[in-house]
């Protein structure tokens, strides 16, 4: 059974973990430069924040944008709220709850979408792909990032080479269990969305895959 929000019992053991384990950390903070050198004004909005370390990561290196992030669990926005107002970033990053099948804002309201290791939580992809166009405006793209569960070899080395055998263990089998999808699934999922994106496409990254979209 797939689970779209994390309970809210659960939300401040999954913050520590996120912010301690030095893989999410690099994962977020890679994410965060490719987003902030691409979007470095106008709105951004972040699907599935979690803690919210991602919008944060990238206001803190592009004082343009105007970032939201959502997330269906009340806990972690709670959470989010707390670290963007630790961080000084309030007035520029803001936190809400709700639904990525049924985004509460406006057509084409955003410049650029984002998500990171959410994907594989949403019960409907095709209908949170529906809104992500709808919010985005014309020309605006959107990056999707989850892990990548067929990594080559060579990947999956330098993983364990980087961070040792226990925490590339934990992150390479014990996360990718429940937090990834193959390269092959990823491309499926794109050739099957309704939403009329005019460019679409899986790219690699490291241990990630970036689902590249342009509406």
């Amino acid at each position: 059974m797939r689970i779209e929000a994390i309970p809210n019992f659960a939300t401040g053991i999954y913050a520590l973990i996120a912010k301690k384990s030095p893989c999410i950390r690099d994962l977020h903070q890679q994410i965060a430069e490719e987003v902030s050198a691409k979007a470095g004004s106008g709105r951004i909005l972040d699907v599935g924040t979690g803690p919210g370390y991602l919008p944060l990561a990238i206001a803190k290196r592009a004082s343009g944008p105007e970032i939201f992030g959502i997330d269906l669990s009340s806990g972690m926005v709670d959470i989010a709220n707390k670290n963007a107002k630790e961080a000084g970033l309030s007035g520029r990053v803001k936190f809400q709850v709700a639904n990525a099948s049924s985004l509460p804002f406006a057509d084409g309201y955003f410049d650029f979408v984002i998500s990171s290791l959410s994907l594989h939580h949403w019960l409907n992809p095709c209908a949170c792909f529906k809104e992500i166009h709808r919010v985005l405006k014309n020309n605006g793209e959107a990056y999707i990032y989850d892990i990548r569960k067929d990594t080559a070899q060579e990947t999956d080395a330098q993983i364990r080479r980087q961070y040792g055998w226990f925490l590339s263990f934990l992150f390479l089998k014990v996360v990718r269990l429940h937090s990834s999808l193959s390269f092959k699934s990823a491309e499926n999922l794109l050739s099957s969305l309704e939403a009329n994106f005019s460019q679409k496409r899986v790219e690699e990254s490291g241990v990630l895959l970036r689902l590249k979209l342009v509406k």
